[in-house]
């Protein structure tokens, strides 16, 4: 297994081969994912998507770490822009969200990692996790649009930042927990 070690001020850390197979498994399922549920449009939003598979996002953070969390999110939301015609890098800002997002929800499913034994403690943690990312990674998308002058500053808040807090939240929510309850079992099989 090839390991790549990484300084940090509280030791060190190591992004591993099969970090980098969770990383590309989670952003190709989110990508496709992202490009079958283009058609489902929040209404009173500007392009705002339900994404109930929002949820593989915030969980592969929380199950494998932050680092394929980030990385889940960002190419898998690039790709997913590429392929539906957005362009790749067009809204960038979004595919950023996405992986802070990830990276969130992914530092939080360390922390419980070692706080927690049970199954439901670890889904009820995936949950907050979720909504956790989700809230600070979609920070993002509300910064950079007051950033620039298209829209009014309340405009942003009901038009981008609160619906996908929200859509992104309750898919986060219901998603991740259940994909938890499913993977433990596997995990402890696999000895991971």
């Amino acid at each position: 297994m090839t390991t790549m070690t990484m300084d940090r001020p509280d030791g060190t850390w190591s992004i591993t081969t099969r970090t980098i197979v969770y990383a590309a498994i989670g952003a190709a399922l989110y990508a496709v994912f992202n490009i079958i549920s283009l058609a489902f449009v929040l209404p009173g939003t500007q392009e705002v998507n339900v994404r109930p598979h929002y949820g593989l996002l915030t969980f592969f953070g929380f199950a494998f770490g932050p680092v394929v969390g980030f990385l889940t999110g960002l190419i898998g939301n690039i790709v997913g822009d590429h392929f539906t015609g957005w362009g790749a890098f067009t809204s960038w800002h979004w595919s950023l969200a996405n992986g802070v997002a990830g990276l969130i929800a992914g530092l939080i499913g360390v922390w419980a990692s070692a706080r927690t034994s049970s199954t439901g403690q670890r889904a009820l943690w995936a949950a907050v996790a979720g909504v956790v990312g989700t809230v600070i990674g979609f920070l993002v998308i509300f910064l950079g649009l007051i950033v620039t002058p298209e829209m009014s500053f309340n405009a942003i808040l009901t038009t981008e930042y609160f619906p996908v807090i929200l859509a992104n939240s309750i898919a986060a929510a219901i998603v991740t927990p259940i994909l938890v309850f499913a993977w433990e079992p596997l995990r402890e099989q696999l000895g991971r």
